[in-house]
């Protein structure tokens, strides 16, 4: 799902609270969803479109057959291709954001519905300057102390104009392991596996969905200092060999900022129901014909700067609380329950040895990494 659509779904329920489903009516149910940025990075730039379900059984719901036209306001514009359902591209050598240009978006639906959204100035971006940890601790769901990790935090160089606002963007990438390897499989005969080590170590990439938003409004000095960005846990298993952080920091216009800041602060309020629904924060994208109809979601214009950062495990005799696959009896019976019991559609099984050469057959998860989501693939960017 992707983050708007997600971060709906999140704003709706409170925690620790049960939540209160108000009684919003069906033209609530079928808002079009619009995600997208243009930024001075080289494109091709993305637009996603989809339209909203219900509060109480949110899906993803892509919406095909539009056209898209990011334009300037020097007259430049591009058509973007449907590169997947609901997903839509410029062309790699199309069009590229430059500073102090404004750009908008352009939609025109299958049903002959118009949308655009306001012109926007790309902005200079402000310039990261460093990024660094530090060791928090946490209460756990599942130990009686508390748990250490990492807090990643952000400095900023000195902004152009007095007042900027900034939003970060992140994406994760960790490098890990299965419990086990894999000595043999299972698909009706039992074969050695060739390479214990291929299905061994996987790399995972995610975006953190939280939203990080700041502004140098009022300060004396137009810098961002120690912000406080994403926390990792030593409960988790993202830092288990070696973890990467992408920073996205994006130069923001006062309404898209307002708009990110208004999501984030609905996303963390408590109480009974929060004072407002997501329905009522205002994107910059309206219809053309009809400006009572609500549209969700944001098209960025930003200017943005970027870095990436690569932390290990923290060393001995720092613990690691995250939970691990252990052989248990079933597991050893299992391998010989495969041999009796020949069900195809569970195959390959695969067969870990234990340290004394005795045979098992764990969940898939345990000795393939792929389970957990990631892929064996190192990506071009990552540094040992």
């Amino acid at each position: 799902m992707f983050l708007i659509s997600s971060i709906l779904f999140l704003m709706i329920i409170p925690a620790c609270e049960d939540p209160y489903w108000p009684e919003l009516g069906e033209k609530y149910d079928n808002l079009l969803v619009v995600e997208g940025r243009i930024s001075n990075q080289p494109g091709p730039y993305t637009v996603k479109l989809s339209h909203s379900t219900t509060l109480l059984y949110p899906k993803y719901f892509p919406l095909e057959g539009f056209e898209v036209v990011i334009e300037d306001d020097e007259g430049n514009s591009e058509t973007l291709s449907e590169t997947e359902s609901g997903v839509y591209q410029t062309a790699p050598n199309g069009i590229r954001g430059i500073t102090g240009r404004s750009y908008r978006l352009l939609l025109n639906g299958p049903d002959n519905q118009s949308y655009i959204s306001d012109f926007e100035i790309l902005r200079e971006p402000m310039p990261i300057d460093t990024i660094y940890t530090d060791i928090e601790y946490t209460n756990s769901d599942y130990h009686t102390f508390d748990i250490p990790g990492y807090r990643f935090f952000i400095n900023t160089q000195t902004g152009i104009e007095d007042t900027t606002y900034i939003r970060w963007q992140l994406e994760e990438t960790y490098e890990y392991t299965s419990d086990f390897k894999i000595y043999f499989y299972y698909d009706g005969v039992l074969h050695d596996f060739s390479d214990p080590d291929s299905l061994h170590t996987c790399w995972l990439t995610e975006p953190v969905y939280e939203i990080f938003t700041a502004s140098t409004a009022g300060l004396n000095n137009p810098i961002i200092a120690d912000y406080p960005l994403h926390y990792v846990s030593f409960e988790q298993r993202e830092i288990s060999i070696r973890y990467s952080l992408l920073i996205k920091q994006l130069t923001l216009s006062e309404n898209a900022y307002t708009y990110w800041k208004d999501v984030a602060d609905q996303n963390t309020s408590g109480g009974e129901f929060y004072t407002s629904l997501p329905y009522q924060i205002k994107g910059n994208v309206h219809n053309v014909n009809d400006g009572d109809e609500i549209v969700l979601g944001y098209f960025e214009v930003a200017g943005e700067d970027r870095l990436r950062v690569f932390i290990n495990r923290p060393a001995p005799p720092q613990q690691m609380y995250y939970p691990i696959c252990e052989l248990t009896e079933g597991d050893y019976k299992e391998y010989g329950e495969m041999f009796r019991i020949k069900d195809w559609r569970e195959w390959p099984r695969y067969v870990v040895v234990d340290l004394y050469g005795n045979r098992a057959v764990p969940q898939k998860f345990c000795s393939d990494c792929r389970e957990k989501g990631g892929k064996i693939e190192k990506p071009d960017f990552w540094i040992d």
